[in-house]
């Protein structure tokens, strides 16, 4: 199992620069890895890490989510725009950062196995909180107080619907 979700650890000053910490360090196997080339920071505010073997990719660095078997899909962002799983997201792929693997689905395949699994979605009716387990949150439409963003909670075996790309990788 992994870390798990400890309260005081959200709210630590600490945080940020240690997801930002996960986040370079998944974009830098992931280019080791596949020789893909490092997008602009325009394009990555449009949710394009990487282009590997002429796609658009955004990599999802090693959460402790995912060691738990779990993957966050964003749909709006914190600001109410579109997420990278979203139908405006300009990525192409998705590549999600496992302890041995990342798992890279395509995005509009990954949207609409999301859309199936979840209800319907409704704006009235995510359910807002912080610190939601992703058990808690498991196909269920969520959001953050204060927050603009909707995400819900898919299992790292939902990919297999998807025809993932495995690209193995030992882990250091």
């Amino acid at each position: 199992m992994g870390r798990g979700y400890k309260t005081d650890w959200y709210q630590n000053e600490g945080r940020k620069k240690h997801c930002l910490n996960i986040a370079e360090e998944g974009e830098r196997i992931f280019r080791e890895l596949t020789g893909a080339t490092k997008g602009t920071l325009e394009e990555d505010k449009r949710h394009i890490d990487y282009f590997w073997e002429g796609k658009k990719v955004d990599v999802k660095g090693l959460k402790p989510m995912h060691l738990d078997g779990y993957i966050l899909v964003e749909m709006i962002n914190n600001y109410g725009l579109p997420g990278w799983a979203s139908k405006h997201s300009e990525a192409e792929y998705i590549a999600f950062q496992f302890p041995t693997e990342f798992v890279v689905v395509e995005t509009r395949a990954l949207r609409e196995i999301t859309i199936l699994l979840c209800d319907p979605y409704d704006e009235e009716k995510v359910f807002r909180g912080n610190f939601i387990k992703p058990e808690d949150g498991l196909y269920k439409w969520l959001g953050r107080y204060n927050r603009k963003d909707v995400f819900t909670y898919l299992t790292k075996d939902d990919l297999v619907a998807v025809k993932p790309i495995y690209l193995s990788y030992a882990n250091p």
